[in-house]
């Protein structure tokens, strides 16, 4: 009797052992994806960077037509 407890308690911390490896090989992918996928919100700030930017430098380029046409109005007064 006590010979099958021993085995027992064996294949049973066999078992957990193996569980709490998967548990942790797991988590540790979870979070190495997560680490490699920026999450929604900073996806979302980059690209409110991005957009501003663009809208920054495309309301410069338009500034800089504009004074361009007004210089040539002026020139031909």
């Amino acid at each position: 009797m006590n010979n099958k407890g021993y085995k027992a308690g064996i294949v049973v911390s066999s078992v957990v052992g193996a569980a709490l490896g998967w548990v942790a090989s797991s988590y540790v992918e979870k979070k190495r994806n997560l680490e490699e996928n920026p999450s929604l919100l900073t996806r979302l700030r980059d690209f409110e960077q991005r957009l501003y930017h663009d809208g920054f430098q495309k309301s410069t380029e338009l500034q800089e037509i504009r004074q361009e046409v007004e210089n040539k109005i002026a020139e031909e007064k």
